[in-house]
Order: C-alpha cells, then structure tokens, then sequence
C-alpha cells in the first residue's frame, strides 16, 4: 500500500485510533535513525512544530532533535554551522536564500526521494517548481502565502474608520488615513511600525513602479533615486508622528513578540500572510489583512512560496530527513496540527482535510490569497548570490536614517554602491 493511499483513506480509519493512523500515514517510509531539524519561527509555530516532531518520533522511534531561532538571528546561525560543517539534516529554507545555497552545494538535491520516500503526486506543481534550482529540487514548498498589511481591527472599528478598497488604495492614502487618526488612537499606539527596514517592503515599493529587486542576471533592478525616493517616504511617516520615533522602534530586534503591532505600539504592522495567526496570538484585539497600498500602477505583490523545507547535502541520515520530511508535508494528522501557520499548503488531499478545521483567523488568510492571487505580478527572478547579504544590511542602513545620522538621499546613494559591489563580488 502506497502512502498516498493511506493518507486518503485516513478517514475511514479514525475509529481504528490515532496511533494507528498515525502510523499509517508513516508506512513505508518510517525509520529509526537520528536527525536535527532548524526552523526560524515564534512561539505559535515553535508549539506546533514541536508538537508533529513529538508524533513523528512516536510514530517511527525515530530521534529528531529541534532547533528554532528569530529571523533575525537564523541565517546568522545557519552560517555558522555551515562553515564548521555541521548543518542540521532538515533545514527551513527561504526563497531568496534556496538558489545560493544549493548552488553552494550545500543541499541535497531531492529528487532521488520523490516517489521513494516523500510522496508528492497530491501536490500543486506550481508552488513544486518554486523549489527547483537549475532543474533539480532542492526544497519542498511549506505553504503559499504573500506580502501584507495586518491592522488592529478592533481599535479601527472603535474609532469608526472603513478602509478603502485594499486592490486600489495607495500610499498616498494609507497617509492621510494615519493624518486623519492623529490624536485618536490609543495612549502610546501609532497609526503604522516604520517599515523602512524590509527588504520585502522594498520590493514591493520597486514592483508598483514596475521595477524589482534585481533582474534575471542578477544585478540591481532598481535605480539609487527608487531607493532614495523609499527611504525619504518612511523618514516622512516617522517625522509625521505616524510611526513611533527611531529608538521605539528599533526595540523590535526581529522578534514577533517585540514587533511594535505585539508591544501595542503599532495600528497597522507588515507581516507575511502566513504569520497572522501567530500575530493574532499575541494580540488580544481583533486584527485583520489587507493588501499593502501601492505607489504605483503596477501590482506589487505576488505569491510566494512562504518557506521551505531542504535537506543538507551533509546528512548522514538522508532516510529519516526524507521520512521526516515526507510526514511533515504529506500527512493529515501533521497537518491538523500545523493547519496554515506556515501558508497554504500545496497537497489537495491535506488541503481538504484542513479546511473545515480552519478558525477565523485562519480563514482571513484563504480569503486574504483569493483577493491577492487576482491582483499579483509574477514570481520575480530568483535572488542572486550574496543577496542575502544586501538584505541583512538594510536594516542598519534604514537605522542610520532613521536616527537622523545621515539623510535619505545620502545613504541610498552609499546603499546602492554597497549593494552594487556585494553582488559583483566572486
């Protein structure tokens, strides 16, 4: 019997008991090695892996051991046991990282596994290629999700404030929204977080003026003025009083918990779509999802595959990561667990099986992707070698302006020189 098969028929054996279906959605593919997981999360996906690890260890007497870091702290991490040759055997990756590191031969290709130990014929083929690097797939897409505004609804509806329509309303609007709420939201709560530290808010800044990050040859795909013309909108909403002043908001190392959204501090708050439901966590009020406001004619946003999971090419275990692997993606009593916290999931027979599980939190973000998936430009190219490098200096540049130690137009012209020479590097 294939796994495929037992994952369909899971249904009609839930009166048999959960250990059993447990194990059948295992099947063939149990194993009982040793292997070491590394994810970056928050405290809502941190309980929800742990939680599948827990299963899968009982289910196959397999040993997986978990590692779980803040964004900000991950690729730092990651780095590191790289370069002492110790990565974990199952690694959470991004998109904008999976083309340097398989082309750094620093994953397994999975191909070898397809069919023979991860089961992917339920899965859409779309979010499928997205893993694929010069051919070959190097990372199995966790969930589809997109860029975002989240806002505290409950405080909004107090006020009395509608939004305009989230498919047209622009930047320009979303100011004189924060304009209008000035002296009436909450002691201590701004109209937005500063979000002139994100490189996914840059691109899709880049996107509406029909531009990107870079082009398919990888080199910068936007001009030094795009960047000054960026840097000077968000100097404007922190000088407006709309978002908190520069030493709030670099409270906010990277970790949800300390988003300025999650300390009170901020009306509205980038997110990816996926990462709503942990917001919400934190959160006592109500919040909710629109699509981020444009500053130009064309569509900004796109879907993405939210995160990954790849296999090092280093494991000495290669068996259990895939059945790990395998279990994670594939099975229905995993996925009950996990739901969407990570995105929507590309396997249909998982996705049927979620859906009327699916709370009204989780329901935003289906809704979310069906207004989105209808107003997106292409996936862009994928990020060049040492992208990854340009992103992590963004943050500091953004600081720099934002305590007023350099202006905008400045530090976009030692910005784009900086990043121009990071990819021309070897």
């Amino acid at each position: 019997m294939t796994n495929k098969m037992n994952r369909r028929t899971f249904g009609g054996l839930l009166l048999g008991g959960a250990a059993a279906s447990t194990l059948a959605s295992v099947g063939a593919y149990a194993a009982d090695g040793s292997v070491r997981l590394i994810w970056w999360g928050n405290p809502e996906r941190d309980k929800r892996t742990n939680a599948v690890v827990d299963m899968f260890q009982k289910a196959t007497g397999a040993e997986v051991l978990p590692e779980t870091y803040a964004w900000g702290d991950y690729w730092q991490k990651l780095a590191t046991q790289a370069a002492g040759k110790n990565l974990p055997d199952v690694i959470q990756m991004d998109y904008r990282y999976i083309f340097e590191w398989a082309r750094r031969g620093q994953l397994a290709a999975l191909d070898e596994f397809v069919g023979n130990g991860i089961d992917l014929s339920d899965y859409d083929p779309n979010q499928l290629a997205s893993g694929k690097v010069d051919g070959k797939l190097y990372g199995i897409s966790l969930g589809a999700n997109s860029m975002s505004h989240v806002y505290n609804k409950t405080v909004l509806d107090k006020i009395g404030v509608t939004l305009p329509d989230q498919t047209t309303w622009t930047t320009d609007d979303f100011v004189q929204i924060g304009k209008d709420l000035k002296g009436k939201l909450p002691e201590g709560m701004y109209f937005t977080e500063n979000m002139g530290q994100y490189e996914p808010r840059l691109q899709t800044w880049m996107r509406s003026k029909g531009k990107d990050l870079y082009t398919a040859e990888g080199k910068l795909a936007f001009d030094e003025a795009d960047l000054a013309e960026f840097f000077t909108y968000w100097k404007m909403v922190q000088d407006e009083g709309l978002s908190p002043p520069a030493d709030l908001q670099a409270q906010d190392s990277g970790k949800m918990e300390e988003s300025m959204m999650a300390t009170g501090h901020g009306l509205f708050n980038f997110l990816h779509s996926n990462q709503l439901v942990a917001m919400q966590k934190l959160v006592p009020d109500e919040i909710d999802i629109v699509m981020i406001p444009n500053n130009g004619p064309h569509a900004g946003q796109y879907l993405k595959p939210s995160m990954f999971f790849s296999m090092a090419e280093g494991s000495q275990d290669k068996a259990t990561a895939a059945a790990f692997i395998n279990y994670f993606v594939t099975s229905n009593e995993a996925n009950n667990v996990l739901l969407i916290e990570r995105g929507v999931t590309g396997d249909a027979s998982v996705r049927a099986e979620i859906l009327p599980k699916l709370n009204k939190t989780e329901q935003k973000i289906i809704n979310y992707l069906n207004v989105v998936s209808t107003h997106v430009s292409p996936l862009p190219p994928p990020p060049p070698q040492n992208a990854g490098e340009i992103d992590r200096a963004l943050r500091p540049a953004w600081d720099e302006v934002a305590f007023g130690r350099i202006g905008p137009e400045e530090q976009a012209k030692a910005f784009y020189a900086n990043a121009k020479s990071i990819l021309e590097r070897t």
